[in-house]
């Protein structure tokens, strides 16, 4: 007998509605990381450049992403998919169809005001991400008929979901990581236009570019979740996913406003707390983005593996909570370094932090050890075997990474300053190496403790089989 609550709907041939989300939102990931590279202000590439990349990259996404449509209605699932694609990238293209002022202080005047071009860039861009989707559907081949249920595309939208959170977290790292967190002074708006419409031709300052396109894509993680959560809520009968979908739509909101709050109220503390809160959304999504994969319910039962799992779950929790803590002290030395003056805490926070990372990667080279081999217990389990080399390679990279920062750190000869927006013109180089190599840190760090959940997740998980 099978447990109800625990049993996905039966197998549908056109998973509809979820397959084109699924496809839309992919597209949208792969186009905003890449225009994001392209309009860095050090590479700064053309229109003539940027387009044919980000459509041919397009095209690829939708090949891909397709594949596991079966070819009934895979051209439909493609155009749908890419008007999804179209219709959430005007929340980009919007910074191009506006008045672009020569500069801040003309915003006054010209915030918020279409280009008489706009008429033909909104369209243009719906079309072009529409014919995208639909030479995408007719170049993918595949269509397994056992991937393409309902819950099937409902897990990959879980799995899109949270790779749309990783550029958040990275670009939200570079912002600390250069100083730009009060580059745009008003908190809800942009220089008192509406976020989406903020002049493209004014993000040719570094600062505000990473601050703005930083508030762009926690626009971005919240649509995603919006919709992740309403087909979650529609579509997954297990109640257990719809309390978690719902918890990661409230503390999206909850770190939005904190978001706020911290540039409104120029608060270091609250700056802290978003930072830590963000990996923490992060994970909430990776945890349900795991309960939605079809191997969290089919998977067969197997005592050996269940009784090794067992054995191995206390270590994967102890090893989420050390890096919580590893988490708030690395959060800690960053901001409380920004300060003015900066705070004497960082030191010791930063100090702590790496003597600390010692005790964090021997306890996650146990518990990756120990996930390991649980999947190789009784039948065995490939996803889990996978987390636990991933655990492996991913702390080795994280650990050289935070020497490497220390040691720009140490050497650093100027202090510290975020400079507000009436400051920028007269504010400090940003220092690109370290930027980089700090920004990197953190943001394997958020990869890291995504796995460490998701790797406690299935261990526990697995150590209570269902019954027969």
């Amino acid at each position: 007998m099978t447990d109800n609550n625990n049993a996905h709907p039966p197998t549908i041939a056109t998973p509809g509605a979820l397959a084109a989300l699924t496809v839309g939102f992919a597209g949208v990931i792969v186009v905003w990381v890449l225009a994001w590279v392209l309009h860095l202000p050090a590479i700064d590439a053309s229109a003539a450049t940027t387009l044919p990349i980000l459509i041919v990259a397009l095209v690829a996404t939708n090949v891909l992403t397709l594949r596991a449509h079966p070819s009934v209605g895979r051209v439909k699932a493609g155009l749908l998919g890419g008007l999804v694609t179209g219709l959430v990238n005007l929340l980009i293209v919007g910074s191009v169809a506006v008045e672009q002022p020569e500069s801040t202080d003309a915003m006054a005047e010209y915030a918020n005001q279409f280009r008489s071009e706009a008429v033909l860039i909104i369209p243009g861009t719906i079309l072009l991400c529409v014919i995208a989707g639909g030479i995408g559907a007719l170049l993918a081949r595949g269509g397994r008929a056992r991937l393409t249920s309902r819950s099937a595309w409902l897990a990959r939208l879980g799995l899109v979901t949270v790779f749309v959170y990783l550029p958040l977290i990275a670009v939200g790292g570079a912002v600390t990581s250069t100083e730009s967190g009060l580059a745009v002074p008003d908190a809800v708006t942009s220089y008192g236009a509406v976020s989406v419409l903020f002049p493209f031709e004014l993000m040719s300052e570094p600062r505000i570019f990473l601050e703005h396109s930083h508030r762009l894509f926690g626009t971005l993680a919240g649509l995603a979740t919006i919709v992740l959560m309403v087909s979650v809520l529609l579509f997954e009968p297990r109640k257990y996913c719809k309390l978690l979908a719902l918890l990661l739509f409230v503390a999206v909101c909850v770190q939005g406003y904190m978001g706020i709050k911290r540039v409104s109220e120029l608060s270091t503390p609250i700056a802290i707390l978003h930072g830590v809160f963000g990996q923490i959304v992060f994970t909430l999504a990776g945890l349900l983005a795991a309960g939605l994969s079809l191997p969290w319910t089919q998977l067969p039962p197997d005592e050996e593996r269940a009784a090794a799992a067992a054995k191995a779950r206390k270590w994967g929790w102890l090893m989420v909570g050390f890096l919580f803590l590893q988490l708030a002290m690395g959060a800690a030395a960053r901001h409380l370094d920004r300060m003015d003056p900066p705070s004497p805490g960082a030191s010791h926070a930063r100090l702590t932090h790496a003597a600390f990372a010692f005790v964090v990667m021997f306890v996650i080279v146990l518990a990756g050890a120990f996930a390991i081999r649980v999947g190789k217990a009784g039948a065995g389990f490939k996803g889990i075997r996978r987390l636990g080399a991933g655990l492996h390679g991913i702390v080795t990279v994280q650990f050289l990474l935070g020497w490497a920062a220390l040691g720009l750190i140490m050497t650093r000869k100027e202090p510290l300053e975020v400079p507000t927006a009436d400051r920028l013109a007269a504010a400090a180089p940003i220092r690109t190496l370290e930027a980089l190599v700090t920004t990197t840190h953190q943001a394997t760090g958020a990869i890291l403790l995504l796995l460490a959940v998701v790797t406690a997740a299935w261990l526990s998980r697995l150590a209570r089989p269902r019954k027969p």
